[in-house]
């Protein structure tokens, strides 16, 4: 029968329930070296522990709490039961915005910490939910690829029948809840916080044998080293005092230890596991937990990245011995190429064999663009790393000729290509239709624009944002919805060119336009925007700084007289473009990011401005100034510290722009701005409008032919556009497309010339031409 994954929802408890049942223990503080832990005691007497083994030493919590206070112990606690998770938070108040955050996500008891300083959470947890592993005993624990204490952010989270531990009760209470299921949120505590980055692979030479005398002296020596190297204070506090100063846990001190030791010593884990033995820090724990010290050395070595100390004895894989007495170490630059190949990802982009490659080097979570200088300096690091005296630009440059010559590399179109997802720092959200699912970062997903922000996933109060923007839209809800709209697909990884638009933001100072666009610029990150105004963009290096852009435009775009927009219709349209940016040479792309402009006049279009081009503007019209005094110059910090709420909404908001269809929800007043606009910015029409007028059906006696209509508009044009003027296909384009109609439907035939069947000069017009 098949077995089935149980998601019911588990029953909440409350703190007094909790307190009945037998899990609590007493504990006290003992020093080692300078370091502090916390012991278990039973209460009953004797020691105890958190194996289920030690289960007859456990009382609840009124016996624990009097025991305590008879044998003068430090306080209480309790063995984390299955079904049960406690998340520990050191130096952070209730205060903090990581706090507040994490008690969103986790409505659970809340308390402060032994020091005042830190934070416990206790809830319930649904196991058949969390990503496990089941070693060949049948016994169950976390999925390696995370963590449970977190030497990064200094959080520890246990779960009960995953991991052995007992919690900390104090009673300080911060959030009197009861303990409730928190499965989701702590689903997303795992991947948001508690996620290992993948280390890269260490060379798989095999250690050396040696005897313990032998091992012995090499180990004094390598001590020795380390105590004579640049970070030798650094190294005796660990290795003689066991002094973990600085350091978030036991676990982050360890592996700096390891990772000096490694560094000295090379690729050799029993060398590296004899001297950690034989320091300050060497503990119980190192053999109880048997993988402990194993995967700690590991991650050392990986860290080296197969570059060790010249006194380890083992060359990097790119410095070859030469001379008679192969004693002359030299870079190879093949060799260094390899090297790059095995320990930097990265990927290669170009669109076809005529185009040079464009290098995108991934870290943390994302593929960042690296010219030639930035690809010179990554392959330069790991030779100076280990020997400064050996870098030699010319076998740099060699090695960069090498990987460029590679002949696996991806197309343009494959980077940012899953519409879906959204790249934050602490993973992928994915938004497929009504779901949003937060998913490890991956180097298979060529993404290039992260936002510097961590998704939460739940709602949060957001009314400084609120007011900003109900003044921003006039008080206009429809308003408000566009302008949400276009922000989420900027902060989303939707190709702008889907809805063919871009945003033309207009109004007079000191409404919030640009206090708008920066907010959503700096949860975009001003790595993934560029400021540019249309005739920059228009210019000759202008659309090849668009490349990698998710927001590109201005945030006080003065009035503007622009002869062609062809990049604007390119980009908006989704056509390929070429890019030209110094030092780099020409490429092809098509820009996936959005255009946004804020003004206080609307510019002036040359060239082509049929009504195709002008549909591409969603004008929004924002008319509230915020007085002198009611202007708060600390307005951007304030909507930033409101980001997880707002994102939450950018994000509902995209949802929308989706389910319609990839369109915006243009209200009324976008669409009666735009049709404005397209007939104060169209010389043809503007001349349509007036200087023609209704002719009497089937008159054509007045002689005003479809020739002197155009004459009289390019007349028109130099007195009120400095003589600039559409050619006569143009002209014609423009008044048979804002009359909806073709040119050959509203042109008519006669002996003496062509006229237009519905329209003639007014009476003023026809008096200049005679």
């Amino acid at each position: 029968m098949e077995q089935k994954t149980i998601n019911q929802t588990l029953p909440p408890l409350s703190l007094q329930e909790l307190k009945q049942m037998p899990v609590w223990v007493c504990w006290r503080s003992v020093r080692k070296g300078n370091r502090i832990t916390k012991v278990p005691v039973s209460p009953l007497g004797g020691g105890t522990g958190s194996d289920p083994q030690h289960r007859h030493t456990w009382t609840n919590f009124d016996t624990a709490l009097a025991a305590s206070a008879q044998k003068g112990l430090d306080g209480v606690g309790f063995i984390i039961p299955e079904g049960f998770a406690f998340l520990d938070l050191d130096g952070i108040t209730p205060e903090d915005p990581l706090a507040q955050t994490l008690m969103r996500l986790l409505p659970c008891y809340t308390e402060r910490s032994v020091s005042g300083t830190g934070m416990h959470l206790y809830m319930r947890c649904n196991l058949s939910r969390l990503p496990t592993v089941t070693d060949e005993h049948g016994k169950r624990s976390l999925d390696p690829r995370y963590y449970t204490k977190n030497p990064h952010n200094g959080m520890e989270l246990y779960i009960g029948g995953l991991t052995n531990r007992f919690a900390v009760f104090t009673g300080d209470t911060v959030a009197d809840l009861p303990l409730t299921d928190c499965t989701e949120g702590v689903l997303t505590v795992l991947d948001s916080y508690m996620l290992k980055a993948a280390p890269p692979s260490a060379p798989s030479a095999p250690e050396p044998e040696m005897d313990p005398e032998e091992e012995e002296l090499t180990a004094l020596d390598v001590i020795s080293d380390l105590r004579r190297q640049k970070n030798a204070a650094k190294f005796s506090r660990l290795y003689d005092d066991g002094d973990t100063t600085g350091y978030r846990s036991n676990s982050e001190a360890d592996l700096a230890l390891a990772s000096m030791i490694a560094f000295r010593a090379g690729n050799r884990p029993r060398l590296i596991a004899r001297i950690m033995r034989s320091s300050a820090l060497c503990r119980d724990k190192w053999d109880s937990h048997h993988t402990y010290l194993k995967g700690t050395i590991e991650k050392a070595v990986a860290s080296c990245a197969g570059i060790y100390a010249r006194e380890s004895g083992q060359l990097p894989s790119f410095v070859k011995l030469t001379g008679r007495k192969m004693d002359i170490r030299s870079l190879s630059a093949p060799h260094l190429a390899d090297y790059i190949r095995q320990y930097v990802p990265l990927i290669r982009v170009r669109n076809n064999e005529k185009q040079p490659p464009l290098f995108f080097v991934y870290r943390d979570g994302v593929y960042r663009f690296c010219n030639k200088e930035a690809m010179h300096g990554i392959i330069k690091e790991p030779v100076y790393r280990y020997d400064p005296g050996l870098v030699d630009m010319k076998k740099v440059d060699d090695a960069l000729k090498d990987l460029r010559s590679d002949l696996n590399f991806v197309s343009e179109s494959e980077l940012n290509a899953d519409e879906s997802i959204i790249n934050f720092r602490n993973g992928l959200l994915r938004v497929t239709g009504d779901s949003l699912t937060l998913e490890p970062h991956s180097p298979s997903v060529y993404s290039t624009v992260q936002l510097p922000c961590v998704w939460t996933g739940r709602a949060a109060p957001t009314p400084v944002f609120d007011r900003f923007m109900e003044s921003l839209s006039d008080g206009d809800p429809e308003k408000a919805e566009v302008l949400m709209q276009y922000a989420a697909v900027a902060v989303s990884n939707v190709p702008g060119y889907r809805m063919k638009k871009a945003l033309f933001h207009v109004g007079p100072g000191d409404t919030g336009k640009s206090l708008f666009k920066a907010l959503i610029e700096n949860l975009l990150g001003p790595e993934n925007c560029m400021s540019s105004d249309l005739k920059g963009i228009e210019a000759r290096f202008g659309s090849g700084y668009l490349f990698g852009m998710r927001l590109v435009g201005s945030s006080d775009m003065s009035f503007l007289k622009i002869p062609e927009v062809n990049i604007f219709k390119s980009v908006t349209g989704g056509d390929t473009i070429f890019g030209e940016v110094k030092g780099v040479p020409g490429f092809s792309f098509v820009y996936r990011g959005v255009l946004w402009f804020c003004m206080n006049r609307l510019p002036y279009f040359g060239g082509d401005k049929g009504s195709w081009v002008t549909r591409r503007m969603m004008v929004v019209e924002s008319h509230t100034v915020i007085p002198p005094e009611k202007q708060d110059k600390h307005m951007l910090e304030k909507l930033l510290a409101e980001r997880e709420g707002i994102l939450f909404k950018l994000v509902a908001a995209l949802q929308t722009v989706i389910a319609n269809g990839y369109r915006y929800s243009e209200p009324a007043c976008v669409i009666e701005a735009r049709e404005k606009f397209m007939e104060e910015n169209s010389s043809p029409i503007g001349f349509f409008l007036e200087c023609m007028c209704p002719r009497t059906p089937n008159d054509f006696r007045d002689g005003i032919t479809v020739t002197k209509v155009y004459d009289e508009y390019r007349s028109w044009c130099y007195r009120n556009h400095n003589g600039y003027h559409c050619t006569r296909n143009e002209f014609r384009s423009a008044i048979a497309d804002h009359l909806g109609c073709s040119y050959d439907e509203m042109v008519v035939h006669r002996e003496n010339g062509n006229y237009y069947r519905d329209y003639t000069l007014a009476a003023e017009r026809e008096d200049f031409l005679c």
